[in-house]
């Protein structure tokens, strides 16, 4: 929680007519004030309906601000609900049986609200209670707070990740709806194994997600989808993602690598084919699988309409490669090959040399 000094600020009366049940309670705009002027916007007032609705407590509406004093304070009504306006704070009022005597007798004709103010930038706060009166211009109702400032835990509307930061951290297009933000996410954390590259799972970080200055998230979705805590940081969001960005472009590059190797054996295994079928000579290898890599189907018509150019059953020699030395033909007529198998099978000339 952050601490905000606030200042307390009973206003000048407001008019009651009969015994109303629904009044206005504090006006919008720019509000002036026996002890200083202030400032009542929408987010104002928002932000003292959701501290009432969080303390489940009907404010009181006292005779003379009592209740800012050191003395018995009985209560005139109660105040049990509190809505915005068209112009002002709206609040529902139960009277007690003695303030509706006053009021409907016209014994008591004001109310006056008292507000908490911010120091820092002059907004209202915190709606505190509220008075019958017949002197709008109050004095002396601080004795019991021993000073006009008070400090109290204010809880601030915590800023969400606006979908079109999610948007570009993701790198999809503008205009990309809440569904398919989600549904990538829901990608990049199922192909990376709900890991990023680093291996960690959605864990927040150590740090305070309190500590002032750091946005929080309020995006319960995204935060499930990503394996994050409530109270995690935008940092945490950002970081979370571009992990799993990270994992998804090292899963891509994997699988790269091994429709690479599968292609590169499929062109192998075509021009194995070929050069068995004898619609290739050995000289052309090289040639053939760069050809069947880059365009298996074109390669595959070529072979089909390519005639036989290496005579079936036989295995064609380059010109220097028939000529065996001695050495060779040791080798070969130890394992029992002859220069008539070499001559039926090989390929050689009637002029080659042996010993």
């Amino acid at each position: 929680m952050k601490k905000t000094e606030l200042t307390v600020r009973p206003l000048s009366g407001i008019d009651l007519s009969g015994v109303p049940e629904v009044i206005r309670v504090l006006p919008k705009g720019h509000v002036s004030s026996t002890k200083g002027d202030f400032e009542v916007d929408d987010r104002d007032i928002a932000g003292i309906i959701r501290q009432f609705k969080a303390r489940r407590l009907d404010l009181v509406i006292d005779y003379e601000h009592q209740t800012l004093s050191d003395v018995q304070a009985p209560a005139a009504g109660w105040i049990k609900d509190l809505y915005p306006g068209e112009d002002a704070l709206m609040a529902r009022v139960e009277w007690t049986k003695k303030g509706r005597e006053y009021i409907a007798n016209k014994e008591y004709r004001y109310l006056s609200p008292v507000v908490l103010v911010k120091k820092a930038d002059q907004h209202a706060a915190v709606f505190h209670s509220a008075a019958l009166t017949n002197t709008p211009a109050i004095t002396g109702m601080f004795a019991i707070i021993n000073s006009d400032v008070l400090s109290i835990e204010e809880e601030e509307e915590e800023p969400k990740m606006e979908l079109s930061e999610l948007i570009q951290l993701l790198g999809l297009e503008e205009g990309t709806t809440e569904e398919d933000v989600l549904k990538r996410i829901k990608e990049l954390v199922q192909q990376t194994g709900g890991e990023g590259q680093d291996g960690q799972e959605g864990k927040s970080g150590k740090e305070d997600p309190a500590k002032e200055g750091t946005q929080l998230v309020a995006n319960k979705t995204v935060l499930d989808l990503l394996g994050l805590p409530e109270n995690a940081r935008t940092e945490d969001v950002t970081a979370r993602i571009m992990a799993f960005k990270a994992g998804d472009s090292v899963l891509q590059q994997r699988v790269a690598e091994l429709e690479k190797q599968a292609a590169s054996q499929k062109a192998e295994e075509l021009v194995g084919l070929a050069l068995k079928d004898g619609k290739l000579s050995p000289a052309q290898k090289e040639w053939a699988v760069a050809y069947a890599l880059s365009d298996p189907k074109g390669f595959a018509a070529f072979v089909e309409k390519a005639p036989v150019v290496v005579p079936m059953g036989k295995t064609a020699f380059a010109v220097d490669e028939r000529k065996q030395t001695g050495v060779d033909w040791k080798i070969l007529k130890n394992q029992g090959v002859t220069e008539e198998d070499l001559k039926k099978y090989g390929g050689m000339e009637d002029d080659t040399d042996g010993e």
